[in-house]
């Protein structure tokens, strides 16, 4: 029975997918018009072509100190997309791979940007941070969940700002444009 209500989930999302395909043909293609009318980009003749590389990610590793096991350390780092194994098998030769787990990775804007705002913040809550190594005072209760919780406020606090951005832009150019229709 379990069975035949997944197969059923599948086609339903299926589907769904199929549907919004039809409904929106070229989707990528309008939103990519929409996006370069509304930044003042002259339309380009074309296909696109979209660098995925160029992608940065940003991540945060739990790490244990086996000298230490009571120490509560994270590790943070950033890369672009292409870079990113690398960069988390450095880390983990440097550390050891049984001292540490990935927490948290996301697609972000400006990776360095990200990595300072989340220091600052962890600086200013008393810990102690240096380098990539944030560390818990001795006698608080943060947990893994806790530090991400913090992160992703962070995180979606920064999309915000963007978002803010686009519509302000949005609204700024739809008074620009109607105050020519009048």
């Amino acid at each position: 029975m379990t069975e035949n209500n997944q197969d059923v989930k599948e086609t339903k999302a299926a589907q769904v997918n199929k549907n919004l395909a039809t409904l929106y043909p070229n989707l990528d293609d309008r939103l990519e018009e929409y996006m370069r009318g509304l930044c003042h980009v002259n339309p380009k003749k074309g296909p696109t072509e979209c660098d995925i590389a160029i992608v940065e990610y940003f991540g945060v590793l739990s790490l244990t100190d086996v000298r230490a096991p009571r120490r509560k350390l994270w590790y943070i780092y950033y890369s672009r997309s292409d870079e990113i194994d690398n960069t988390v098998d450095q880390i983990h030769r440097k550390y050891g791979q049984k001292n540490m787990y990935e927490l948290f990775r996301k697609p972000i804007y400006s990776g360095a940007d990200f990595r300072a705002r989340v220091k600052t913040n962890f600086a200013n809550l008393k810990w102690y941070v240096k380098g990539n190594i944030l560390e818990a005072p001795p006698q608080s209760t943060y947990t893994d969940e806790k530090v991400i919780r913090v992160i992703t406020d962070l995180y979606n606090a920064e999309r915000r700002i963007y978002y803010d951005y686009l519509k302000g832009r949005n609204d700024y150019l739809c008074r620009w444009k109607s105050s020519f229709a009048t």
